[in-house]
């Protein structure tokens, strides 16, 4: 008896982590600089793969050519607080562009990189939010392993059939081409 009120705790507890969002800070890192600075906090919820925006600073800068890394840190098992990212253009977080934030989430529903593309706007706005997109993490197509080889009697592979030649798979054509040009001519007076 002792043992259901602990465990419906537990369930109850679990139930409401699964449901509460999520959070992370995304960071951009000139080269030049020698630490990163926050871009954006972004809250997700894994289960619906719904994302809001809590802040978000756009870099300051009218050097378009200039190159940073966006990402965040994570947390292996052999290095506690890892840079994970990508390398981009400074002109994609300024202003004049709109960029779609893709936060990639692990098998524990962590965000493990984040990916950027921009989209050019017709419209210049001085406050905005980038897009964010969740990319959840799915299995692709697996592979059918352990199916038994199917061999001969000899023990060699079966024999492929082989392929035909052109004129054996469109023996037809030519017949329909014989047929219309024998029927087709017409005495003239």
């Amino acid at each position: 008896m002792r043992l259901l009120p602990t465990v419906l705790s537990a369930v109850s507890l679990l139930i409401s982590v699964t449901n509460a969002s999520l959070s992370t800070e995304i960071l951009y890192w000139p080269l030049e600089s020698p630490q990163p600075s926050v871009l954006a906090h972004v809250s997700y919820d894994p289960v619906s793969l719904k994302s809001d925006i809590v802040s978000y600073q756009p870099p300051k800068g009218d050097q378009s050519d200039r190159l940073v890394r966006v990402g965040l840190y994570t947390s292996t098992p052999t290095n506690k607080k890892q840079w994970v990212g990508s390398l981009v253009s400074l002109s994609s977080l300024t202003a004049s562009e709109q960029p779609t934030l893709r936060l990639h989430l692990g098998p524990a529903n962590e965000v493990y990189t984040v990916s950027l593309s921009a989209s050019s706007t017709s419209t210049q706005v001085s406050t905005y939010n980038p897009r964010i997109d969740l990319i959840s993490n799915e299995s692709g197509t697996q592979p059918h392993l352990n199916r038994p080889v199917v061999v001969g009697p000899d023990g060699q592979n079966p024999e492929q059939p082989e392929e035909k030649t052109i004129l054996q798979k469109y023996w037809w054509v030519l017949l329909i081409i014989t047929f219309i040009s024998m029927s087709g001519g017409g005495g003239g007076e």
